[in-house]
C-alpha cells in the first residue's frame, strides 16, 4: 500500500466535488482527513442518487475521512474552525473569495499562527478579478471554456459532457498540486497558499484542442487521424482507430480491402481525414455484417487499434475488468452495496478504509483529539454550535 501521508493531518472545508476529491486523494495516500461542515451538510450530499443522507456525488469525494459538523457563524464556531485549522498540515477549502478572510481563516493569518501551512483554496474563476464573485459549477464551466462549443453535435449545438468534468480535472490537479506543496513543505519548512480555479483546470485540460482550433483561427475542430470512431455491428457498436499510415495497411487488408492502399482518397492520413465521410460509410456498412466480438478478434490479430463501446454494466463485466480487480464491492452507508474504484496507483482497496462519512459523524472525536474537553465538547453539542450526527440521528 502506497501510503506516504501518513500523520498528515488535512482539515477539508470544501464543498462539491473539486476540493473534497483532492482531499480524497490525500486520504487514499494515508493522510488523516477531516470533512468539516456547516449543520445544513455539503451540497455535494445532495446531487445524484440521495438516500439516507449519502450521494453517488458525495461517496467517491469523501471515502476515507471522518466528518466534523460546526456552525462557523457563531463566534464560537468560527474559534472552533480555527482551532482545528491550526493544528492541520493542509487546509482546503472552497468558499468564494474572501469568506475565509471573515472567518479570520485566510492564508495570512493561519501562517503566522502555524508556520509552514499549506492552504488549497478553489473558486471558480480565481481569487480576483472582474469575475471573482460569480460562482463557477460545472455546467457553467463547461459553456465558459469551451468545453460545451468543442463537443458540439452534427447540427453544431454545444453540448456538456454528461459528468462533472471539470470538477472532477480540478479536483486531480489540486490533488496534484498539493502533493507537491507537502513534498515542499516536509523538505523546506515552506508553507504555500494554491490557488486553483475551475477555469484555469478546464482550459488546461483541453490545451490540445485549444491549440488546434487557435491553429485553424477558430475553425470547427477536425479529427486528427482517420479513421477514428465509433461503428455499429450486428451486435453492438465498435470503436476502431488507425493511429499510422501503416495500420490503415493493415485494417484494408483485415477487411479484404487492398485497393485502398493506394487509393488516393486513402493513402495517407491527410488524404484519409479529407475523405472521412467516404470512408466511413464504407467501413459501416462492412462492420454491420458481422458481430463485434469477431471484429475485435479479427483486427486485433491484424495490429489495429479497436475495443468495444461499453456502457458501465458491459465495463463492470469485461474479463479484463475482473482480472484487474478495477471494482470493489462496497457497502456504501445508505446506498448499499455498490461497485468502487480505488485511487490509481495507491494499492489501497476501498473496503479498506472507512465509508464516506455522515454528516457530523465524527464531531466528538475529532474536538476531544483538538483539545477539548468533555464539558466543553458538551457545551458546544448543547448550544448547537457542533452537531453530532450518527446512523440514528443527532445525538
Amino acid at each position: 500500500m502506497l501510503a506516504p501521508y501518513r500523520g498528515i493531518r488535512v482539515i477539508d472545508m470544501a464543498q462539491g466535488l473539486a476540493g473534497p476529491y483532492a482531499a480524497g486523494m490525500l486520504a487514499a495516500m494515508g493522510a488523516d482527513v477531516v470533512k468539516v461542515e456547516p449543520p445544513e451538510g455539503d451540497w455535494g450530499r445532495l446531487m445524484g442518487e440521495v438516500r439516507d443522507g449519502h450521494s453517488t456525488m458525495g461517496l467517491p469525494a469523501n471515502w476515507g475521512k471522518r466528518a466534523l459538523c460546526v456552525d462557523g457563524r457563531s463566534a464560537q464556531g468560527k474559534a472552533v474552525l480555527r482551532r482545528l485549522a491550526e493544528g492541520a498540515d493542509i487546509v482546503i477549502e472552497s468558499f468564494r473569495p474572501g469568506v475565509m478572510a471573515k472567518l479570520g481563516l485566510d492564508y495570512a493569518s493561519l501562517s503566522a499562527a502555524r508556520p509552514g501551512i499549506v492552504m488549497a483554496s478553489i473558486s471558480g474563476f480565481g481569487q480576483d478579478g472582474p469575475y471573482v464573485a460569480r460562482p463557477g459549477t460545472d455546467t457553467i464551466m463547461q459553456a465558459f471554456s469551451g468545453m460545451a462549443s468543442m463537443n458540439r453535435d452534427a447540427t453544431g449545438t454545444p453540448r456538456r459532457v454528461g459528468m462533472l468534468a471539470v470538477d472532477m480535472v480540478t479536483g486531480l490537479y489540486a490533488g496534484y498540486a498539493l502533493s507537491a506543496a507537502l513534498f515542499e513543505q516536509r523538505a523546506s519548512g515552506t508553507g504555500r497558499h494554491l490557488q486553483i480555479s475551475l477555469l484555469q483546470a478546464a482550459a488546461a485540460f483541453q490545451l490540445t484542442a485549444s491549440l488546434q482550433s487557435h491553429m485553424r483561427d477558430g475553425q470547427t475542430a477536425t479529427p486528427v487521424t482517420a479513421p477514428s470512431g465509433f461503428y455499429p455491428t450486428r451486435t453492438g457498436m465498435m470503436a476502431v482507430a488507425c493511429l499510422r499510415d501503416g495500420m490503415f495497411v493493415a485494417l484494408a487488408q483485415a477487411l479484404d480491402h487492398p485497393e485502398w492502399i493506394d487509393d488516393p482518397r486513402f493513402c495517407n492520413n491527410a488524404a484519409r481525414i479529407a475523405h472521412s465521410d467516404a470512408l466511413n460509410v464504407e467501413l459501416a456498412a462492412i462492420f454491420s455484417g458481422s458481430d463485434r466480438n469477431d471484429w475485435i478478434d479479427r483486427l486485433s490479430v491484424a495490429g489495429v487499434l479497436c475495443g468495444p463501446v461499453n456502457d458501465y454494466a458491459d465495463l463492470a463485466g469485461d474479463e479484463q475488468v475482473r482480472h484487474m480487480g478495477l471494482f470493489t464491492e462496497i457497502d456504501a452507508p445508505g446506498l448499499g452495496p455498490l461497485p468502487m474504484v480505488g485511487l490509481p496507483g495507491a494499492g489501497l482497496s476501498p473496503a479498506d478504509q472507512a465509508p464516506d462519512p455522515a454528516l457530523g459523524g465524527h464531531t466528538r472525536e475529532v474536538l476531544a483529539e483538538a483539545g477539548y474537553a468533555a464539558d466543553d465538547i458538551a457545551a458546544l453539542i448543547d448550544s448547537g454550535v457542533c452537531i453530532q450526527y450518527g446512523h440514528e440521528g443527532q445525538t
